[in-house]
């Protein structure tokens, strides 16, 4: 395994530099302020638990090395349309912020300040990248628009900086493996992961590389988490990692008897990842395994809600478990459940590989609805934002549903399998990747 970390004094001026921005949102619930364009109901009794700010100081002076440049020649395009210019707001640093997968550690993939589509939908934008894939779940912070691209097809990836308003490269980072996962934005850094085993911290000023970690192996990174100075990140070796978020040392692995395909999730000092091996992992955050709870079949997804743990799996069922490990409920379909589900105070959202969106009760797991009109699989993670559920689907589709009566808004057609990627809701936009190579805005 290879290391390269940044010098000390790139470190002091990235950090410094960092400091007059703050953390964009891991390290609390990733709200911006909302504006007329993108406003809504605040939860403040319901906000995530994790906190905490990077440490100024690494414990340990990294050795000096050379880092990677981005590429000076951007590698998306991107194609603006006349409805661009009706739905532009003045500011996209007022967007509601999804600074990390589903937007936040406890991975809720809820905004309530975020707004978005309800009628019909056409392009505002579209960036097409070299790869053949966008797999990757974007992320949107301080006015900037993160997505990878990349997937089985290709030989090597990308890794982009937009601008959500007319979808024009800030900057692009050229990579040697598809990027298939959400980064996260902290601190004045994106840290993401490629299939090749080679995991990264970016500064987001200009793509350059502040650390890198070569772990030497074909193996496929989640999307992290960062926490404080932890980042958090799961792989299909079948392990949990914990580096340091500023020098980029190795603290901890945890080792599972499967794959490791959803991000994990951080809550009250805690780590819990889904394992192919079937189980649930509570991890602390110095590495000891607390418990581990079976779930009859391959665990594909977590969320975590007021002391409230949901997870997925191939066994047909989403289940609830408590801090300690106990089932609290647990509700099967004919289908089994393909990826993270969404959790708002009230309401659970999940799709199966079958093709149904589910919606049950928080409490106890009683079924309020179901949308089937996707005709193939719903194994890409819903969201939920300004009433309504946005999900992409292996027919090609994107789905909005109103998440009180799972009623069909609207549909948008992309030309490939929608199979990963979850969608990004903001300024009235709908952002999502396809298997068609393009990074879709979606605006009434």
């Amino acid at each position: 395994m290879a290391r390269k970390r940044a010098s000390r004094r790139q470190f002091l001026a990235t950090v410094l530099g960092a400091s007059t921005v703050g953390l964009s949102g891991c390290g609390s619930d990733g709200d911006a302020t909302a504006t007329p364009g993108d406003a809504g109901t605040a939860t403040p009794t319901d906000a995530p638990t994790e906190t905490g700010t990077p440490t100024a100081t690494p414990t340990a002076e990294p050795t000096p090395t050379a880092t990677a440049e981005p590429t000076e020649t951007p590698t998306a395009t991107a194609t603006e349309t006349p409805e661009s210019t009706a739905t532009a707001t003045p500011d996209a640093s007022s967007f509601a912020a999804w600074p990390t997968f589903m937007r936040n550690d406890e991975h809720w993939g809820h905004h309530p300040d975020a707004s978005g589509p309800h009628d019909g939908v056409s392009v505002d934008w579209r960036a097409e990248f070299d790869q053949d894939a966008v797999n990757a779940t974007p992320v949107l912070v301080d006015g900037t628009l993160y997505v990878g691209a990349g997937g089985a097809g290709d030989d090597d990836g990308s890794f982009h900086a937009l601008d959500p308003l007319t979808g024009e490269t800030k900057w692009s980072k050229d990579v040697a493996a598809p990027v298939t996962s959400a980064a996260a934005i902290d601190g004045g850094f994106a840290y993401v992961g490629t299939t090749n085993g080679v995991f990264y911290a970016l500064n987001t000023d200009d793509g350059s590389v502040f650390w890198e970690w070569d772990l030497g192996s074909t193996e496929d990174f989640t999307a992290p988490v960062v926490v404080d100075r932890g980042v958090y990140v799961g792989s299909t070796s079948s392990r949990l990692y914990k580096f340091d978020a500023l020098d980029g040392g190795q603290e901890w692995n945890q080792s599972t008897y499967g794959a490791i395909t959803a991000s994990p999730v951080y809550a009250d000092g805690t780590v819990y990842a889904a394992s192919a091996d079937h189980e649930l992992y509570a991890v602390s955050v110095s590495g000891s395994l607390e418990w581990t709870k079976d779930l009859g079949g391959s665990a594909n997804g977590v969320s975590h809600r007021r002391g409230r743990l949901f997870a997925t799996s191939e066994s047909n069922t989403v289940t609830q478990v408590n801090a300690r490990g106990s089932t609290e409920w647990e509700t099967s379909r004919s289908g089994a459940f393909a990826a993270t589900p969404a959790v708002t105070a009230d309401g659970v959202f999940a799709g199966t590989r079958e093709g149904t969106l589910y919606a049950f009760e928080a409490s106890d797991g009683r079924e309020r609805w179901r949308f089937t009109d996707p005709s193939d699989g719903v194994t890409a993670p819903p969201v939920v934002a300004d009433g309504t559920v946005y999900v992409g689907s292996r027919d090609g589709s994107v789905y909005a549903v109103s998440a009180d009566s799972g009623d069909l808004e609207w549909s948008f057609a992309t030309s490939n399998n929608i199979e990963t990627a979850a969608p990004v809701v903001a300024g009235g936009r709908v952002y999502v990747g396809s298997q068609d190579g393009t990074l879709y805005a979606l605006s009434e």
